[in-house]
Parts: C-alpha cells; structure tokens; sequence
C-alpha cells in the first residue's frame, strides 16, 4: 500500500497493510529538519512549505500536517504577536476586553498574504501519495485567544453570554479558514481545540462552550472531507462526547489511557495518537520510543481504527533520532499479520 492508501483504508474501516504512522510535525518541529528557524518558516510561506517537505521525506511518514503555522493566526484574529528569541510567534495581549470591542473580531480573507500558500504546495507535491491534514482552530480556541484564556475562564462563571457572543463570531473564522483549506487540497481537517481538555474547564462546560461549536463546523467540514478533533493533555471524562460531535479521528494526548478509550469510542471512530511529544520524544531516548511505540500499538491497533502518532505537535527540540525511531518502531509493531 502507498502512504496515501494505508490511512484510507483505516478511515474505510478497513484494515490496512500496517498502522499508519502519521506524527503530528508541524511547523514545531518540521524547521528542524530543514536547518532553519522556527520564526522563518512562520514568516515565509515558502519556508514553511519546503520544512513540512522534508520532514515528510526525512522520516518516511504516511501524511504531512499542511498548516498556515502559527504567525497566521495574528492577522487572522487582530492579536499582536510578537516572537521572542527566534522561536515560533507568541499572541500579546487581549484583542477582546469587553462586549464592544466584539467589532475587532472579523472574518478575514483566508488568500489573502499567501497564507494558504503552504497548504497548496504540500498538496502539489505529496497529495497524490500521502495523506494531506489542514489545520485549523476550533471556536472555543480562538475565543481563548482574542479574550485571553485566563480571562476568558473567569468569564464563563461571570458572563457566560458575553462568552458566547465571542465563540459564535469566532465559529464564523473557523468555518471560512476550513473551506479554504478544502479548497486548497487537503483530505482532511484537524479541528484544534486545545483548551477544551478536561485539564483546563471542566466537562459540564465543554458541553456548553466547546462541543455545539464543534458539532456545527464538523458538520460543514465533513461534507467534503473526514475530521480530526484534537483535544489535548487530559480528555479521558469527555472522550465519549469527543466521538459523539460526529469527528471521523479523535487525536488524543499522552495523558489519556489509550486502551481504555480504545474499549469506549473504538468502534465509533478511529484514534491517533498518544506518544508523549515532551517525555518520550524530546526528553526520552530511541529504546524509550520504541518501547511507547510497542505499547500504543498494544492497546489499540486490534481491529483497526488506529493511527499512530504523537499525542501533540512533537517540539523542536525533540532529537530527530526520536521521530525517526517512532516511524521505525511504527512498521516494526504495526502489522496485522
């Protein structure tokens, strides 16, 4: 089977040749291997591009994670954004800091600036072998960061219709970058909602705050193409409600229990993940990989309906010796025979 096959087949409910192996190496990570800057790649599309390239050639992985990159989102959402020390591109400051400042928050051109630009030539260049994921942020999310996260959890006690009102004109911003990344090529949208884990608001208000938007991009999204919903650290006490908005792929962190999401959601939808991006692959050593590697495959590859990657966006310092021992380790245990 050619990369581009094997997730098909998973996403058929089809048993592939071996579990795919599909690493979240973004633009993290991804300058890396190119011997560039963070911040360089994130200020020039066409950097950006060629890193997600040749992470995808150096380590042989079955599909790329085409993003915009991070330095996007400022001129998305308004936020100023600043980059310290030549990493990747910080958000400063609250866009939003009362009910009239929602004006601040308008839907952009998704083409503008060649954002997209990125996501089009990975699309040229592997799409017809690799399986091609698009980014994009969850309304939840962006209302975190034109209010400010902290701010805005305070906000859901006190004024939770003021959180709405930010997170529906948000669900607008979600839904025109998603089009443009369909648009675009990609065979699948990774819907971000970071701080919809259950380690940051609780799941009585993922109910209210997170999942209805999501269910509602997920549909538009899924007329055309599958879904990836990524949560991350903790998501074990909403995992159920994760499979319910209708996502094709949960893509689950490290803390959550693999097994025991298997034997929940299994066979619902298809999971990805759960390799500890900081513990294993930065801080871990190659035999720790393929001992983690060994051991997501364990608890979750019987029947199908699994992806192998890392639970979140492998960092940059992560040794590339790690991410070429999580590949190997991947068609080492992944077959079925």
């Amino acid at each position: 089977m050619s990369p581009r096959e094997r997730v098909e087949a998973v996403l058929s409910g089809e048993l592939p040749d071996t579990v795919p192996v599909l690493p979240v190496v973004d633009g993290y990570h991804a300058p890396k291997v190119l011997g560039v800057p963070n911040w360089e790649c994130f200020k020039n599309p066409e950097k950006m591009a060629e890193a997600i390239l040749s992470a995808l050639r150096r380590y042989g992985y079955d599909g790329a994670v085409a993003e915009m990159g991070i330095g996007y989102s400022g001129k998305v959402l308004g936020c100023r954004v600043e980059i310290e020390g030549k990493d990747v591109p910080l958000f400063v400051g609250n866009l939003i800091n009362s009910p009239e400042d929602l004006d601040k928050l308008t839907v952009p051109d998704p083409w503008e600036e060649d954002k997209l630009l990125p996501v089009e030539r990975v699309v040229k260049a592997a799409g017809d072998t690799h399986y091609i994921l698009g980014a994009v942020r969850a309304p939840f999310e962006i209302a975190c960061i034109v209010r400010g996260y902290v701010s805005l959890l305070g906000d859901i006690y006190d004024s939770p219709d003021f959180v709405h009102s930010i997170i529906k004109k948000a669900e607008k911003i979600t839904l025109e970058f998603g089009k443009a990344l369909i648009e675009a090529g990609v065979d699948a949208i990774v819907l971000r909602d970071s701080l919809a884990s259950s380690s940051v608001i609780s799941p009585g208000h993922y109910d209210e705050f997170a999942r209805p938007y999501e269910e509602r991009v997920i549909r538009e999204f899924s007329r055309k193409v599958k879904v990836v919903l990524h949560i991350c650290r903790n998501a074990a006490p909403i995992i159920e409600k994760m499979a319910d908005t209708g996502a094709h792929v949960l893509e689950i962190d490290s803390p959550v229990n693999l097994a025991e999401a298997k034997q929940k959601v299994g066979k619902r939808v298809v999971l990805k993940g759960n390799i500890d991006s900081v513990e294993v692959l930065e801080r871990g050593s190659r035999e720790g990989v393929a001992a983690a590697v060994e051991a997501c495959m364990e608890a979750a590859k019987q029947g199908g309906g699994y992806i192998l990657s890392s639970g979140d966006s492998v960092p940059r310092a992560a040794p590339i010796e790690n991410v070429e021992a999580l590949v190997k380790a991947g068609r080492k245990y992944g077959g079925y025979s």
